[in-house]
């Protein structure tokens, strides 16, 4: 497996040092920052260090995650990221963020859609997994784009960021997967 991955409008690669002020940017922004995992004051050492961590890794081992950065591909833009969560050999989770500015553009589903066909057709998965914040409407309808489908048994609610919150969880498993 190589990187860069290619859609019809980004370029897919792990985070790099080059996009460490533009990442800490859209890292800090309240409303991106509203749903994650991270607060606003996500700070350059905290990225840079992620990015370190990170630096040599094309699929993250079981249990780590690897943040893949999505520019546009002809400005080399970045765009947001996607997150892939390696659960078991076949298994994999994933989340993307995209930066205030270029949401509602279709970089989301695009992405994640080229991930997808990565690791069901590349690297055998047989299931991708997807959570997100119930009041997260964007992140819900690009999930369902996408074919996931919402299985309400494995949702729950937690106390996050001082709110109770649901958590939606959504899988697509490969005999499932529609072409988009």
């Amino acid at each position: 497996m190589d990187y860069p991955l290619l859609a019809q409008r980004l370029t897919i690669q792990p985070l790099a040092r080059e996009d460490l002020l533009d990442f800490v940017s859209y890292r800090q922004d309240p409303e991106i920052a509203k749903f994650q995992s991270w607060d606003t004051n996500y700070s350059k050492e905290q990225a840079l260090a992620l990015i370190e961590s990170q630096a040599g890794v094309l699929i993250p081992a079981q249990g780590n995650w690897l943040q893949l950065a999505l520019h546009h591909a002809e400005s080399n833009e970045l765009l947001g990221d996607l997150a892939l969560h390696s659960l078991t050999e076949d298994e994999f989770e994933i989340g993307f963020t995209i930066a205030k500015q270029h949401q509602g553009k279709g970089f989301a589903k695009e992405a994640a859609s080229a991930l997808i066909t990565l690791l069901f057709r590349e690297l055998g998965a047989i299931r991708v997994i997807a959570n997100t914040d119930s009041r997260n409407a964007a992140s819900i309808s690009v999930l369902r784009a996408l074919g996931f489908v919402q299985d309400t048994s494995k949702s729950w609610v937690e106390l996050f960021k001082d709110a109770m919150v649901t958590v939606h969880y959504f899988e697509l498993n490969s005999n499932l997967r529609q072409t988009n």
